[in-house]
């Protein structure tokens, strides 16, 4: 099933379709998590809660957003089960049990990526529509410069790359009054 007709069903009370078509995906959580110290078990509870927030997250999309739907799902369980492999390391309090913990390095890495990701989100959020649009078309869908500028009526692809590198200044600008603002993981 395309992800439009997911992203239709999860939007129009078709809940189960979806769910149905997106179990394909568990597979890849479920090796996933028995790899990183999980179980079965855990890995379907993780995987159901992912739904949830795939779920939520469709329903505040706006109508022209794109969401790659399989990456958004699988990412999204990775991160609750780093989140849950941290929460475990907290309860752990002998050495060996913390020792079992081979991937920490791993862990760390993941949750600094998605604290970069959470940034990237709200400063796409911040941009302008003219600017998420051309940067959502150049680096997400992967449209050239000459696309880019016939889609927005520029006369000259350097008139389209000008407004990209200005579109990009602003973000990486609020990327940074962002990053300095927040508070470091604990």
């Amino acid at each position: 099933m395309n992800q439009g007709k997911i992203i239709h069903f999860l939007l129009h009370d078709q809940v189960d379709k979806a769910f149905r078509s997106l179990y394909s995906y568990y597979p890849k959580v479920e090796k996933y998590i028995l790899i990183n110290s999980g179980s079965k078990e855990e890995a379907l509870d993780v995987f159901q809660d992912a739904l949830v927030v795939l779920y939520e997250k469709v329903q505040t999309l706006e109508a022209d957003t794109e969401i790659k739907i399989d990456g958004f799902l699988i990412n999204t369980c990775k991160f609750i089960w780093l989140n849950e492999l941290r929460k475990k390391k907290v309860r752990i309090s002998d050495e060996e049990k913390l020792d079992q913990l081979g991937y920490e390095n791993e862990i760390n890495e993941q949750l600094q990526k998605e604290e970069k990701y959470q940034i990237i989100d709200a400063v796409i959020q911040q941009l302008g529509n003219k600017c998420r649009s051309i940067l959502e078309l150049f680096y997400f869908r992967a449209f050239s410069m000459e696309a880019i500028a016939k889609k927005f009526g520029y006369k000259t692809v350097k008139s389209a790359k000008v407004q990209k590198y200005k579109c990009m200044e602003n973000a990486r600008k609020l990327a940074l009054e962002m990053s300095n603002q927040k508070q470091p993981l604990s």
